[in-house]
């Protein structure tokens, strides 16, 4: 029962963000903070950046490559160009009227941005045209 009781506490430990569990006086499992200083306008864009950087245990920004933003209440994409590695965004059901940052993400192949009715369609063609198939939206542009 002792066993059970210490694996849900370990278990429960992983989600926090600056700890060090011991036993006799020997660390065992060790977490520190991410040291990762990213500047992004959109706090709910920082707040999702954050916690999945936190949940991934990523220090450096290029080593994210998958990023689920979705319903986050975000408006503008400005600073997520400065993570390089993203491969996979999803970013469905915000307020987006304008995904410049997007395009400059050279390892993109998968965009979701179904529920972002704003997007200018001329955006969404050039992003197209970068990932092709890749590309999720539900605006009726005929692409």
């Amino acid at each position: 029962m002792k066993l059970i009781f210490v694996a849900i506490a370990i278990s429960l430990l992983s989600s926090c963000s600056d700890y060090e569990i011991t036993l006799n006086d020997q660390p065992i499992l060790l977490r520190k903070p991410v040291p990762v200083d990213v500047t992004v306008f959109d706090s709910g864009l920082s707040r999702c950046l954050s916690e999945t950087l936190k949940m991934q245990s990523h220090t450096d920004i290029s080593d994210l490559n998958t990023l689920d933003c979705s319903f986050a209440g975000i408006k503008i994409l400005d600073g997520l160009e400065q993570f390089q590695g993203l491969v996979r965004v999803k970013l469905n059901g915000n307020e987006l009227s304008d995904i410049g940052p997007l395009l400059s993400l050279g390892q993109l192949t998968i965009a979701d941005l179904e529920n972002n009715n704003n997007i200018p369609c001329e955006q969404l063609q050039v992003l197209q045209g970068y990932i092709g198939n890749g590309l999720t939206h539900s605006q009726d542009c005929k692409l």
